[in-house]
């Protein structure tokens, strides 16, 4: 196991320091959980199976995630969370900034988030600096199954309303939301007790769907990004929101002057060097706060819509 990936094991099994919360003074580090916030119920960390059971050739990837419970006796809707390129965890061992931010906000809402961790079980610390044909957990066929396992895991829960769970991801896990989201008999989509409500997508490339002629969503579908965007360019997902068969059910918003990662909290604007899959192996990635504030206030009122409606 790479260093890294001890360190995460350890935040896993010791205190839940990922600023959303840590543990009071003198408590055992045996303890599962921690308080979150005021008002909400304590985060867990869990573990379910995926169901890349196909692609193992034997058993399913054992997943771990972070689960955050609302108030109150529910039975509440969910939201799966998928994480991008860069995986779960800063390099400190902390679960980045911007899904602390966007998981407590849903739990404080009234929704269950499942924050699902594809790369830890796997030893894999990130795949942006990979080329796609190097990687070993991709979008479209080990993060796809993850997140039908979540799926699974959610509907095992007696607190959550199980015809209620919506998913969202953030660049590489946006692109694992188009490929799980899809619609036909692929996975729960075309099982009898249905695959995902509603889903969002953060600035995908939208390039497996559009290469599919036969892709559409299974249900309603709210994709965000930036029309500055220069590792994940917009052109594929405006292309695709105007096709039969997805621009009744996708709704697309293209923001002025957002990068990659607008909606980040507190991330100036800078310029990567790294990367595989952008243009020349660069891309301005940070915070445009005018669309991040118009973001979640969309997704709420999404959510709201479609989770609880």
């Amino acid at each position: 196991m790479k260093a890294s990936a001890r360190g995460r094991a350890a935040v896993l099994g010791a205190a839940l320091c990922a600023g959303i919360g840590v543990f009071a003074a003198g408590m055992s580090a045996s303890v599962a959980t921690a308080h979150a916030a005021v008002g909400v119920h304590a985060e867990e960390i869990v573990r379910f199976p995926s169901t890349d059971g196909d692609l193992t050739g034997g058993a399913p990837t054992m997943l771990s995630g972070r689960l955050l419970r609302p108030s109150g006796a529910g039975p509440h809707p969910a939201v799966v969370m998928l994480h991008g390129c860069g995986g779960l965890y800063a390099r400190n061992g902390r679960v980045l900034p911007r899904h602390v931010w966007w998981a407590t906000h849903l739990q404080r809402q009234g929704f269950e988030v499942l924050m699902v961790d594809s790369f830890g079980p796997r030893d894999v610390d990130e795949v942006c600096t990979t080329a796609l044909k190097d990687r070993t957990v991709r979008a479209t066929m080990e993060r796809k199954r993850d997140a039908w396992g979540a799926l699974a895991f959610l509907r095992r829960r007696p607190e959550v309303d199980h015809a209620r769970i919506g998913l969202i991801g953030w660049s590489q896990g946006a692109g694992t939301v188009l490929a799980a989201y899809g619609a036909g008999e692929d996975g729960p989509a075309g099982s009898e007790a249905g695959g995902f409500r509603a889903a969002v997508a953060f600035y995908p490339g939208c390039r497996a769907p559009l290469s599919d002629e036969d892709w559409q969503p299974d249900g309603p579908l709210l994709l965000l990004i930036g029309d500055k965007d220069d590792w994940t360019p917009p052109q594929n997902c405006v292309d695709l929101s105007g096709r039969e068969g997805v621009k009744d059910r996708m709704e697309l918003v293209v923001y002025p002057d957002a990068y990659h990662g607008f909606d980040a909290p507190d991330a100036p604007v800078r310029k990567r060097k790294d990367l595989a899959t952008a243009p020349d192996g660069t891309a301005h990635v940070g915070t445009n706060e005018d669309a991040r504030s118009d973001a979640i206030r969309r997704v709420m009122e999404f959510f709201r819509d479609k989770l609880r409606g």
